[in-house]
């Protein structure tokens, strides 16, 4: 790897080598966050928009058959699961050298403990709370899906990455990018119609098949870091990217029934979108990086994704009364589905938040509901 970090990891070890370990650490820890606080940002709106997306849903009929209303929602939607998953792999790749067995059992320890223990303690006070002491959501529904995920998803990288440290060859990871990227095309064709066996869809087959591409993506884009940023810096790639989006979400917008064609299109809305986030973002990194309110706020939320998305579920308010005119109404409605949803959605990442910030003060709890690091 080339990119920023490398070399910050680099004049560290040179530091500690002149038995200057707290120079060293502060200079690499500061240079991490003041790089990363953009991705922060980005992560914090992209929770905002999983929050906006599951409160609109209590009030619009889907499909949504309002063109400009259509439109608008996706153009707002559509890229931020692909982010997560994005980013995940972004922070989850490390060089093969790298995963000696301290630190595979460290982060798997961390992994478990966030998604898997995390995941069991929220399953169960949603279907107490909101489902009524009914557990069948676990493998109809499960609004959780993210985690079990991204979980099989570093299973299947740390497996892939071990070979890679085992036999010194790129290849299985190669190979691994490449099945992410077919697997949900295959699976989608040969699945379509068909009803599933429950442990397929409780183990998040389809989710998993067709978000891995992005976490892979995000593998490979800190693999080869002084590329990827060189490539989203580009003006003619950024301008394709942004161009690409608008279009595909302006006229296909309103699509739903599964087609092969649908398929790959959703996959291009994806990752036009991703791209058009990534690259909006990056362009004003220097703005998120004078810490004002607003980049702090954002930063802060993006910083607590995995609390807000465990705990937001508990607090979205039935609106279904609202049905019908914000889904199928005059073009105001747009503006009207905006301003309701939005702010529904900021008081709720706000109670989120408080509740949060309770359980945290615990580091016992923060440890095992969100996997936060315990200060020794």
């Amino acid at each position: 790897m080339q990119g920023v970090s490398s070399r910050v990891e680099r004049v560290a070890e040179r530091l500690l080598r002149l038995k200057e370990p707290n120079y060293a650490f502060c200079i690499m820890n500061y240079e991490l966050k003041k790089r990363l606080r953009y991705i922060d940002a980005m992560r914090g709106l992209a929770i905002l928009l999983v929050v906006f997306s599951h409160v609109t849903n209590a009030y619009v009929k889907m499909p949504i058959t309002n063109a400009s209303f259509s439109a608008v929602y996706y153009m707002m939607t559509m890229f931020r699961m692909p982010l997560f998953f994005f980013v995940s792999g972004f922070f989850a790749f490390r060089m093969a050298e790298k995963w000696n067995w301290p630190t595979v059992k460290r982060v798997m320890t961390k992994k478990f403990q966030a998604q898997i223990v995390g995941l069991a303690v929220f399953c169960f006070l949603y279907g107490v709370c909101i489902r009524g002491w009914k557990f069948n959501f676990i493998w109809t529904s499960n609004p959780y899906w993210f985690t079990i995920s991204l979980f099989e998803m570093f299973v299947l990288y740390l497996a892939a990455a071990l070979v890679v440290r085992k036999t010194n060859k790129n290849w299985p990871l190669y190979t691994l990018l490449a099945f992410s990227w077919l697997s949900p095309f295959i699976f989608n064709y040969f699945t379509d119609g068909v009803k599933l066996p429950e442990w397929v869809v409780g183990l998040q087959t389809w989710h998993t098949l067709n978000y891995w591409p992005y976490f892979m993506l995000g593998i490979f884009a800190r693999r080869f870091e002084s590329l990827t940023w060189k490539a989203v810096d580009n003006q003619y790639f950024k301008a394709l990217m942004i161009i690409s989006f608008f279009a595909l979400v302006i006229f296909y917008g309103c699509r739903h029934k599964y087609s092969l064609e649908w398929d790959f299109v959703m996959t291009a809305m994806r990752f036009t979108g991703l791209m058009t986030l990534l690259i909006s973002f990056r362009s004003y990194r220097e703005w998120f990086d004078k810490g004002n309110a607003l980049s702090n706020t954002m930063s802060f939320v993006g910083s607590r994704t995995l609390d807000i998305y465990y705990l937001h579920y508990f607090f979205i308010p039935n609106l279904s009364f609202m049905k019908g005119f914000l889904s199928s109404g005059p073009g105001n409605s747009i503006l009207a589905m905006l301003t309701i949803g939005l702010a529904i959605s900021a008081l709720v990442i706000a109670l989120c938040l408080i509740i949060s910030a309770v359980l945290r003060s615990s580091p016992l709890l923060a440890s095992w509901l969100f996997g936060a690091s315990t200060k020794k």
